[in-house]
């Protein structure tokens, strides 16, 4: 089969490519590597020769080029309904509806933030999302992202334009629940990954206990939480933790700097946990992020070892002291998180399970 993956903000699509080549398939990724992120891709169309507004006019003609060049592929699938492509002028959408009218069937992956789902949960008035989505807002999104967001003619459209797809696939619980209505989605497949690339070792302890917090998207993660419960934590146990924050890292750095940590604290704010969870996951890494009993049922886990946390600081302080205290239990949980990553998560198994529903 030919595929065309189009867009990568987390690895994702890496992942997954990973998986349909080990099957024997003709797998194509084109993106923009998201930033400072520097994901692989194939082809890439961010802007990267001019700046400002000469850079700016660049870009959008990648992307128009880009959604006309690659033709005739059995599946092309987004990694999102909304946030793949700059759409000033109107050309993002025009982008989505060239993949999908040159390509045989097209599907969209449930693996981020548009109007329907930004509207869907403060529509609920969801407490936990209803957070997510107000921080986010104030702290990581431009007001005029926002806007788009919550304006309802842009949920239409965002709607109209996945019901032109063969199949919408949520990755998690968050990204399902507010498209349950559409006639084409699909099951709700596990994010995949390839921990052939990821070196699992014993989580050891040294001299002190080193929790990590990854610093993106600080409104989406709950920094502001998790700064807090450290500030509480290093006065506490000077001697007995250390507390790092850091991020805007690109993707391999990530990986390498998280083999020193024995914890991490990755995100306060969800039911789920994302793709740098999985990743601390694999590599033997206590973790501690959105593991609510949602999740839990939507992706079909029978345990997590994961630690699920609130948008506190006392939670996470709480989680941590636990820890602290059990320090010789460190270690088989590093091992449990690595065998639960294999289990749930290998990118051979989510790649079969894409198959089967692009397939149908």
């Amino acid at each position: 089969m030919k595929i065309l993956l189009v867009g990568e903000f987390s690895g994702l699509h890496n992942n997954l490519k990973d998986g349909l080549q080990e099957l024997g398939h003709e797998v194509v990724l084109a993106s923009t590597g998201d930033g400072w992120k520097n994901f692989p891709s194939d082809f890439n169309w961010s802007a990267s020769i001019f700046k400002g507004k000469v850079g700016h006019i660049e870009h959008l003609l990648k992307q128009y080029k880009f959604s006309k060049m690659f033709k005739n592929f059995d599946i092309v699938q987004f990694i999102s309904s909304y946030t793949i492509f700059d759409n000033r002028f109107g050309i993002g959408k025009i982008c989505y509806k060239n993949y999908i009218k040159y390509n045989n069937k097209s599907f969209f992956v449930g693996a981020g933030g548009d109007p329907n789902i930004w509207q869907y949960w403060l529509h609920e008035n969801d407490k936990l999302m209803s957070n997510l989505i107000d921080q986010t807002n104030k702290i990581d999104l431009s007001s005029r992202l926002v806007k788009m967001l919550l304006d309802p003619i842009e949920a239409k459209k965002t709607t109209d334009l996945i019901t032109e797809a063969n199949g919408y696939i949520p990755i998690m619980y968050e990204y399902a629940e507010p498209y349950r209505c559409l006639k084409n989605i699909r099951k709700t497949i596990p994010i995949p990954i390839n921990c052939n690339k990821i070196q699992y070792q014993e989580n050891k302890i040294n001299r002190k206990l080193v929790v990590f917090h990854g610093l993106n998207r600080p409104g989406a993660k709950g920094t502001e939480y998790v700064k807090k419960a450290f500030d509480i934590l290093r006065k506490k146990y000077p001697n007995d933790l250390e507390l790092v924050i850091s991020g805007n890292m690109k993707y391999e750095d990530y990986l390498k700097f998280i083999k020193t940590v024995n914890v991490n604290v990755d995100q306060t704010n969800t039911y789920s946990f994302g793709i740098n969870a999985l990743n601390s996951l694999a590599s033997g890494k206590v973790t501690l992020g959105g593991v609510e009993k949602q999740s839990i049922e939507e992706l079909g886990y029978d345990e997590c070892p994961a630690l699920n946390i609130k948008p506190n600081a006392k939670d996470i302080v709480s989680k941590i002291e636990n820890l602290l205290e059990n320090k010789n239990e460190i270690p088989e949980l590093g091992y449990q998180s690595r065998q639960f990553v294999e289990k749930y998560h290998n990118h051979i198994q989510i790649a079969k399970q894409y198959l089967d529903v692009w397939s149908k």
